[in-house]
C-alpha cells in the first residue's frame, strides 16, 4: 500500500459556514481522531504518524480544530466543548457518516467526551488519550505544562525556543525532539496566533465546562490511555475519569508523557486496534 501524506489525503466538508479541514485514508468502520489544543497543534502534526497503520482497518479521518491547521475560526455560542461537539456531529451527517469511533486527544478527548455524551447514537467505541475535561485528584493546578502552554503566547510571543521547551513538557523522551518537528510545530503556531485559535483557546476555557460532571452518562465503551509521565494532565485525571465513566478501562505507558501516539506510536496503534475490535 502506498503510504499516505499529507497532501494525499487533505479533504474539506463545509458544515454551515465552516470549512473544515481534515485527512481521509483507509476503509471500513469510521474512526475520527481529534487532536488537542496547544500551541502548534493540527491534526496531521498529532495523528500522521498513526493514519496508516489505523486505516489498515478503518476509515481514518483526522479532523484539524476550528481555528487550526486549515480548518476556519468557528464562532461558538456557550460552551466551547459542547459547541466542538454539535460540530463534529454535523460533520459526520455531511459526510453521510451514521456512527464513528471516535479518539480524542487532551482537548479534543474532552470534545469527544461532550459528543459521546450529548450524541451517545454517533459513538461506538470512545478513546481518550491524555484527555482535557478530568479532575486532578492531587496534581497541584494548574500544572507546569498548563503553565508553558498558557504563557506560550505571552510576554515576547512565541519562539522556536519557548517551542523546543513545551515539547519537553509535553513528551518524556526527548529524543524524539528533532529540529524538524520544533520547526513545524512553531511555524503552526505562529500561522494560526489568532484569538479565535490557538491563542485563544491556551488562555483556557471557561470554568463552568467541565466535562467530568457528565462523564458519567457516557454509554459507548471507552478506553482511557495516558502516560505515567504526563507533566501536562497528570495520571490522577485518568483516574478519576476511570472511576466516573461506566466500564471504563485504562491503560497506562510507562516512561511516556501526553503525547502517547507518538512517543509509543507502534504500541498505541496496536492497543487501539485490539480495543476497536471488540466491537466488531
Amino acid at each position: 500500500m502506498t503510504p499516505s501524506t499529507q497532501e494525499s489525503t487533505s479533504r474539506f466538508v463545509s458544515v454551515g459556514p465552516t470549512r473544515i479541514h481534515y485527512h481521509e485514508a483507509g476503509t471500513g468502520p469510521v474512526l475520527l481522531c481529534i487532536h488537542g489544543g496547544a500551541p502548534g497543534a493540527y491534526g496531521w502534526g498529532n495523528f500522521g504518524q498513526n493514519v496508516d497503520a489505523l486505516a489498515a482497518h478503518h476509515r481514518v479521518l483526522v479532523v484539524d480544530l476550528p481555528g487550526y491547521g486549515r480548518s476556519d475560526p468557528f464562532g461558538i455560542e456557550g460552551g466551547r466543548y459542547a459547541g466542538l461537539a454539535e460540530l463534529f456531529a454535523r460533520m459526520l451527517t455531511a459526510l453521510g457518516i451514521e456512527r464513528a469511533d471516535v479518539v480524542g486527544m487532551a482537548t479534543g478527548g474532552a470534545v469527544a467526551m461532550k459528543l459521546a455524551v450529548d450524541h451517545p447514537d454517533r459513538v461506538d467505541r470512545l478513546v481518550l488519550v491524555s484527555s482535557a475535561g478530568g479532575l486532578p485528584l492531587f496534581t497541584t493546578m494548574p500544572s507546569e505544562g498548563q503553565k508553558a502552554i498558557r504563557g506560550y503566547y505571552a510576554g515576547a510571543g512565541p519562539s522556536p525556543e519557548r517551542m523546543e521547551a513545551y515539547l519537553k513538557l509535553m513528551m518524556h523522551d526527548h529524543t524524539l525532539i528533532t529540529a524538524d518537528l520544533v520547526r513545524d510545530r512553531y511555524q503552526e503556531s505562529v500561522r494560526r496566533a489568532t484569538s479565535d485559535g490557538p491563542a485563544g483557546t491556551v488562555a483556557g476555557h471557561p470554568a463552568a465546562e467541565e466535562p467530568w460532571r457528565e462523564a458519567d452518562r457516557i454509554t459507548a465503551p471507552t478506553l482511557i490511555v495516558w502516560g505515567t509521565h504526563n507533566r501536562i494532565q497528570g495520571y490522577d485525571n485518568a483516574l478519576f475519569l476511570l472511576r466516573r465513566i461506566p466500564g471504563a478501562r485504562l491503560h497506562l505507558f510507562a516512561d511516556t508523557g501526553l503525547w502517547v501516539p507518538y512517543e509509543r506510536a507502534a504500541e498505541f496503534e496496536a492497543l487501539l486496534a485490539m480495543f476497536l475490535a471488540e466491537g466488531r
